[in-house]
Formats: C-alpha cells, sequence, structure tokens
C-alpha cells in the first residue's frame, strides 16, 4: 500500500521575502519585486531587471560546512530555506536515517563559473584555486543539505530545466509513498547568471520592462533568483508526532511536448498530458480543483500554449478557475521557480486564499482565464494543481489537498 505525503514545513528565500509571513503577504498585496539589479551586472546588457534576493545580515554559511573564504550564493541560499524549513517542520531526529534531501537546480553554481572565465579573459590566465572544482560541482548543494542537518537517506540532484523544483517534489513524493524513504527535504535553488540574460537576450525572450503573464502586452520574461525547499513526510508518521499539516502533496503527473529545445508547443498539448496524468494519478476530477498554480512566464507563446492546455483540460470551467503567476510579482527563479510557486500552494491552502498575478491590466483574449488580477483573492482552496515547464519540454504538475 502506497503510503500518502504530508507537507510539514516550508522554507523559502524570494525578493518577496525570506520568512513565510512576510513572502505570503507580499504576494496577497501583488507587490512587484522586480527592479533594476543592485547586486548583480552584466556590462555587454546594462540597465537589467530583475529580482534580486536580500538575505538577513548574518544569514551566512555555517563555517563548519564551508571553512573557505568563499560564500557560494546559490549555496547560500540553498542552505537558508533549508534552514527554515526543516526548523518549521521541527524535524523529529529519529527520522534522519531515513530522511533525504533530492534538490532541482537549472545552472546552480554557474555564476562562479562566469565569473572566473571573465576574469581570465581580462587578466589572462589566472590559474584556477584547487579548490574550485569542489565549489562549483552542483552537488554539493543537495549533499551539504544532508550534512547540515545530518540526514543520512537518499540525496539526490535533478536538471530539469525550470521544472526542477516539481520534478524534485515528485521524486521525493515516490521515495516516501514507496517506502524507501519516511521523509526528505526537497525543492529547488537557482540565482541570476550572465548565461540565462545572455540567452533569453539573444531568444528575444527577454522582457523590456517586467513580465506580464496572460496581458495582451506582454513580452517576455523577467528573471528572479532564490530557493525553496520543503519537508515533506509519511503523513501517519507526522501525525502520530503531532507535526503541523500544510497540505498533502497527493502526487504528479509528468510530459514532454517532444516539439522544440527551447519553444513550448504552442497548443499546449504536451503540458495539458502532464496536467491530465496529475488529476488522473491522485483520483483528483477537473471540476474539483480549486486553484491553479500556473507557469506562467510573460512570453508570448508560454502564455498561449499554457491557457489551451488549460482549456483542453478544465472544458468551460476552464474561464472560472482561478489561476494565477506569482512569477509577475518575482521573477522566473529557473529551477527554484516551481518549489517556491509549491511553498505559496501550501500557503494558499493553510490561508484560505489564492495569490494574484500583478500588471494584469489588459487581459489577453487569448488567454481568457480568471488570472486573479491585482489582490489576492480569499476564497475556499482545498485543491490546488501547480504546473511548471521548462526547456526540453519538460512538464511537470504536482497536486496539493487540505488534510482534514
Amino acid at each position: 500500500m502506497r503510503r500518502r505525503v504530508a507537507v510539514t514545513g516550508c522554507g523559502v528565500v524570494s525578493a518577496a521575502g525570506t520568512e513565510l509571513s512576510g513572502f505570503w503577504g507580499s504576494l496577497m498585496r501583488g507587490e512587484r519585486h522586480i527592479r533594476p539589479l543592485r547586486h548583480f551586472s552584466y556590462p555587454d546588457l546594462p540597465d537589467l531587471m530583475g529580482a534580486e534576493v536580500d538575505l538577513p545580515p548574518g544569514d551566512d554559511l555555517p563555517a563548519a560546512l564551508e571553512p573557505s573564504p568563499h560564500r557560494d550564493r546559490c549555496l547560500q541560499l540553498t542552505l537558508a530555506a533549508a534552514r527554515r524549513a526543516v526548523a518549521d517542520a521541527a524535524l523529529d531526529p529519529a527520522l534522519a536515517e531515513r530522511a533525504g534531501v533530492v534538490l532541482g537546480t537549472t545552472l546552480g553554481e554557474e555564476r562562479q563559473v562566469g565569473d572566473l572565465n571573465e576574469r581570465c579573459a581580462r587578466e589572462g590566465d589566472l590559474g584556477i584555486e584547487a579548490s574550485f572544482l569542489g565549489r562549483s560541482d552542483n552537488h554539493r548543494l543537495a549533499a551539504l543539505v544532508a550534512r547540515a542537518h545530518g540526514l543520512g537517506g537518499p540525496v539526490m540532484l535533478n536538471a530539469s530545466a525550470c521544472a526542477s523544483g516539481n520534478a524534485a517534489l515528485a521524486w521525493a513524493f515516490d521515495l516516501i509513498a514507496s517506502g524507501a524513504a519516511d521523509a526528505m527535504v526537497a525543492g529547488g535553488a537557482d540565482v541570476l547568471t550572465r548565461s540565462i540574460y545572455c540567452g533569453f537576450h539573444r531568444m528575444g525572450a527577454l522582457s523590456k520592462s517586467v513580465c506580464r503573464p496572460f496581458d495582451r502586452r506582454r513580452d517576455g520574461v523577467s528573471f528572479g533568483e532564490g530557493a525553496a525547499l520543503l519537508v515533506l513526510e509519511d503523513l501517519e508518521r507526522a501525525r502520530a508526532r503531532g507535526a503541523r499539516v500544510y497540505a498533502e502533496l497527493a502526487g504528479y503527473g509528468a510530459s514532454n511536448d517532444a516539439y522544440h529545445i527551447t519553444a513550448p508547443d504552442p497548443n499546449g498539448t504536451g503540458f495539458a498530458r502532464a496536467m491530465a496524468h496529475a488529476l488522473e494519478t491522485t483520483a483528483t476530477s477537473a471540476g474539483r480543483v480549486d486553484y491553479v498554480s500556473a507557469h506562467g512566464t510573460g512570453t508570448p507563446y508560454n502564455d498561449l500554449g499554457e491557457s489551451r492546455a488549460m482549456r483542453a483540460v478544465f472544458g468551460e470551467r476552464a474561464r472560472r478557475v482561478p489561476v494565477s503567476s506569482i512569477k509577475s510579482m518575482i521573477g522566473h527563479a529557473n529551477g527554484a521557480a516551481s518549489a517556491i510557486e509549491a511553498v505559496a500552494c501550501a500557503l494558499a491552502i493553510q490561508h484560505q486564499a489564492v495569490p494574484p498575478t500583478a500588471g494584469l491590466d489588459e487581459p489577453d483574449p487569448e488567454c481568457d482565464l480568471d488570472a486573479v488580477p491585482g489582490q489576492g483573492r480569499a476564497m475556499p482552496v482545498d485543491t490546488v494543481l501547480s504546473m511548471a515547464a521548462g526547456f526540453g519540454g519538460f512538464n511537470v504538475c504536482v497536486v496539493l489537498k487540505r488534510v482534514s
């Protein structure tokens, strides 16, 4: 018998906040954090916009884990989110031997690799420090979360493009549901990098101002950064120890567009398959979904394809199901995006309210959805579908449900 999986802890580090209450309040007010960059620059592309994270002073890497003077940003954000999630769950130390980590990332520590390349191009071959390979290896992002919290269960890292966060949750779900682990810390992390900005600029997919998902004037994506980790546990064990349960992670659906390496299928057929599979595997009818957390990047093709996928799965009800994109407020955090959105979904169930799509002033008639413009909306929220897609056609949708 497959076990049910509970969400018992959430940790988030984003431009909207680094504590759950501040993060949720900012989202519900529709506050936009996409601004001119202050801590990151790319001389070849001046006037860049993005949603940067400001960690509280002293929220640094533990010296015992990272004794070198380097404070690699992706690792720093990952450990900060993990620390918050584990504390929020009050994770039972007795679970440590059967608790593990699954982390998703798109580029991980690529930013420091780019910095080194620029230095070498500017100043010549400077040599590489002996510690560089270890510090630039993305696998340590997951390994050091396990080390920091003494977790002896499975430790894995995936790179499923911008669906990496949901893919990590799906992987962790299977491990717990099958009995291979009793608890997992799962989610995603990514930071702003030159390659992201340069690549999207070359493709013409970078917004000239700020992203406006589902708006007629949308012109591209705005980037953000951050990390989010969720503590997942066997629901029966969580109840036995008296843990607070935000929601049940009921399952997931996955697919691939098999269409193009970067462009989404304009008809949203791959996305629709993942959504339908998620509903089927969780025994959830489309009529029972209360809220959809959209991938919602603000690019013309993504939002149109996602709207078509919604219509394919929900039929006429697609126009009445609240669907919103928090990327309109915190930017697209790549491998961390759907993990941050999963935290928002868990909080939506806890608070019985849904966040808005900011900047939606002129809805595109081809994206005829209830995209919750303006501010958040109080409403009953029992079942949530959270959608994610990425380059290569990766689609992973997860279902979260209220536990009575």
